[in-house]
């Protein structure tokens, strides 16, 4: 993370890694890291607690939450954070001034802008073959076995702005019942937009994620309905939602890069914080039902 004071690994030793959390999933976490360059995963545990007890050596940890990062970077610990990387604006700023003053690098993952999916749409921005982003429409749909809606909103802010090359000028949400649905709304400089939804009210179980982009000269997709294949095992076919990988060894060889000083840090400190101003905004806008603009940094009503 550029706020960091960074320092490659002096060693032809591949970096040590623990992942922290979702102890159901580690098995094949660890297995989907198996092709990792240059690091090794030597340890999985639930918390960072449960880590320490474990008396294993390790660089970094791969965690889930945000008060793991706190106690892996209390460790001196370098840190790879699920998104929405803190619960507050100021939770994420104490965490980036934390991980500053003890010299370890701070990442983010668990979002979209990893998924190979979009990150082929953004390849075709940056070649100009999409031309200026105009509208981006995404719905993300889940039950209750899915990720948070603040990790997957967290993810989506970042990747909007990813796409349109800056800050919402102006936003404005609106949530129902309890929270368990949130439709937003971005408008950026220059007339683009883009719309978001956001359900939790799938039964448990695998969601549905759909993202279209349409801009100046092309569009381009990414939608669950087009990796979507049958099952015919007996009775009505299952559907069986090929997601063509989570992203989760792409964001973590870039993380073990970085270290190493093979590449520039994924993450930018400032970029966190720009995403975290939007999502505090976003919340005030569902409470006050008021469209709010972007001055100076803040979002304000107008």
């Amino acid at each position: 993370m550029i706020r960091g004071r960074w320092g490659p690994q002096m060693s032809d030793s591949p970096l040590l890694l623990a992942l922290i959390g979702h102890p159901g999933e580690a098995p094949a976490r660890s297995e989907s890291l198996r092709r990792l360059r240059g690091g090794r995963v030597v340890l999985t545990a639930e918390s960072m607690e449960a880590a320490a007890g474990e008396n294993a050596t390790f660089h970094a940890a791969v965690v889930d939450s945000s008060a793991d990062a706190v106690r892996a970077i209390a460790a001196g610990k370098h840190v790879l954070v699920a998104a929405p990387v803190a619960d507050s604006l100021q939770d994420a700023e104490s965490l980036l001034g934390s991980a500053e003053e003890a010299g370890v690098y701070l990442s983010v993952g668990g979002v979209p802008v990893n998924v190979p999916a979009n990150r082929v749409i953004l390849d075709r921005l940056s070649s100009g073959k999409l031309g200026e982003s105009g509208l981006l429409r995404v719905h993300c749909w889940s039950g209750e076995s899915s990720r948070s809606l603040a990790s997957k909103l967290y993810g989506h802010i970042d990747l909007a702005i990813r796409f349109f090359g800056s800050s919402p000028a102006e936003l404005y949400s609106v949530a129902r019942g309890d929270q368990s649905y949130l439709q937003v709304h971005l408008g950026f400089a220059g007339g683009g937009m883009a719309i978001l939804d956001f359900s939790g009210r799938l039964p448990a179980g695998q969601g549905y994620d759909s993202l279209s982009l349409i801009g100046s000269s092309g569009a381009a997709y990414s939608d669950d309905h087009h990796n979507t294949h049958l099952l015919f095992a007996g009775g009505n076919p299952a559907a069986l939602i090929d997601d063509c990988g989570d992203g989760l060894l792409a964001e973590v060889q870039a993380f073990v890069d970085a270290i190493a000083g093979e590449t520039l840090p994924p993450t930018d400190g400032e970029a966190v914080l720009t995403v975290h101003r939007v999502l505090e905004a976003i919340g005030r806008s569902s409470e006050s039902a008021g469209v709010l603009h972007e001055r100076g940094g803040a979002y304000e009503p107008a």
